[in-house]
């Protein structure tokens, strides 16, 4: 199975990266997002290729949590309500050059996202005289390019079970068309 060579693709000033810069709900599918998105913008002319995507807690989970990648199928009907996440997404290279993809703390999407991958379980012992033990404080998926986002598509971090509390991030390539 080939991989990706993120280091090449760096140095050519295709990888991006972006993340949340403070804590954010992650939450189960829904057409109205918080948490961590990336999206294609329909007019880019790029295929966002996925390299990794990671999150890492902000609070100790109170119950059992499940966090994954959820796609929204690719519309002509933008996002609407959003909020950037930490300002615009940039080149891994150190360059600052801006990307095509944008990542987005919250958003209202024409349809909900649909589960594609789940990566990351916190299991949780209730509080004993030993405290509230979590199994995984941080956990990077890496995706190598198995999903990829055509314009007017989306990724999402999400949540089942129970809303979990942090940040995310998203590494990936831009191709053109």
């Amino acid at each position: 199975m080939a991989t990706l060579n993120v280091a090449d693709l760096n140095r050519q000033g295709k990888v991006f990266v972006g993340a949340n810069v403070s804590a954010k709900s992650v939450i189960a599918v829904n057409a109205t997002m918080t948490g961590l998105m990336l999206y294609n913008p329909i007019n880019s002319g790029k295929k966002l290729v996925l390299v990794d995507a990671g999150f890492v807690w902000t609070t100790t989970p109170a119950a059992v949590h499940n966090v994954g990648i959820g796609i929204v199928a690719a519309t002509a009907t933008a996002p609407t309500s959003l909020t950037v996440a930490g300002g615009p997404a940039r080149a891994a290279d150190g360059s600052g050059l801006a990307g095509s993809g944008i990542v987005y703390d919250a958003a209202v999407f024409a349809a909900a996202p649909v589960a594609a991958r789940w990566f990351l379980n916190a299991t949780y012992q209730a509080a004993s005289a030993a405290g509230t033990t979590v199994a995984s404080a941080m956990q990077l998926d890496r995706l190598d390019g198995s999903i990829a986002l055509v314009p007017g598509s989306a990724a999402c971090l999400i949540a089942v079970t129970t809303t979990a509390v942090g940040m995310g991030s998203f590494t990936w390539v831009e191709y053109p068309i």
